[in-house]
């Protein structure tokens, strides 16, 4: 189907507030460029909530010109239906790399974790300190850090993207008191018990991240995401070296007193 000047090609995705589509822009002379719409579902176009947050999305990400992050091209509106045009990546996420590793039974090297978590944690950097026109902070976090939104593309770009549930100063839509947003096996405890966060908050769950990517398991368990928070909130996690042999030196900084 057409979406205004965009030919939906094929599904990709779908969450809980909106679709994700692989999509073709043409142009005269035989242009042609393949991109990204995400587009709020139809049964939430009359939900105010749910469009302010996906046009909040649309407003922040617009703003943010990084390497490491996915770049927004367009908000468009179609008889009433709101959706994004975004930069196309050829390649997988880091949860589709763990899932690969995890069924042909490797491990991912851990220099190579490190380069990925590098470049995402480059690119929270810039999110956090980023400024609008006039100077004022935004006071960015991503509050969704998580191997599904970690992309990495076939030429070894590593891209951050879905600012869906950010949360910015500048936002229209005020995040209710006490209420969560992200995946919760990757909150930080303050974002678990509905306090005040900031981007310490986005540092936890990359560490997270970071975690998975070097043992093949999460520092908090797999088994229910009731009992991951529980962890969370009351205990230490098992330490990367006893986990995998051999990891190279800079891991051990993890903890003081291997360093």
């Amino acid at each position: 189907r057409t979406l205004g000047r965009y030919q939906l090609e094929r599904k990709l995705a779908m969450g809980g507030m909106a679709e994700i589509w692989l999509a073709r822009q043409d142009g005269p002379a035989g242009f042609e460029k393949q991109i990204v719409v995400k587009r709020i579902l139809p049964h939430l176009v009359e939900d105010p909530k749910f469009t302010a947050m996906f046009l909040d999305e649309a407003r922040l990400a617009a703003k943010l010109t990084h390497p490491n992050i996915v770049q927004i091209f367009d908000l468009g509106e179609v008889g009433g239906e709101y959706f994004i045009a975004m930069e196309f990546i050829d390649g997988r996420d880091v949860q589709a790399l763990l899932e690969r590793a995890l069924e042909t039974d490797r491990t991912i090297p851990p220099l190579v974790a490190a380069r990925i978590v590098a470049d995402a944690a480059t690119a929270l950097d810039y999110a956090h300190n980023f400024v609008d026109r006039d100077g004022t902070p935004v006071q960015l976090v991503h509050r969704d850090v998580s191997p599904q939104n970690i992309l990495l593309s076939r030429d070894g770009i590593v891209k951050l993207v879905d600012f869906g549930v950010a949360k910015a100063a500048t936002s229209s839509h005020k995040t209710q008191t006490g209420a969560v947003k992200g995946k919760l096996s990757y909150m930080a405890p303050e974002q678990i018990s509905g306090k005040a966060i900031d981007a310490r908050t986005d540092v936890f769950a990359l560490g997270i991240v970071l975690y998975e990517l070097v043992t093949g398991r999460r520092p908090f368990g797999h088994e229910s995401e009731l009992l991951a928070i529980t962890a969370i909130l009351n205990e230490a996690p098992p330490r990367p070296c006893a986990i995998v042999d051999d990891l190279p030196p800079i891991y051990k900084a993890f903890y003081a007193d291997e360093a």
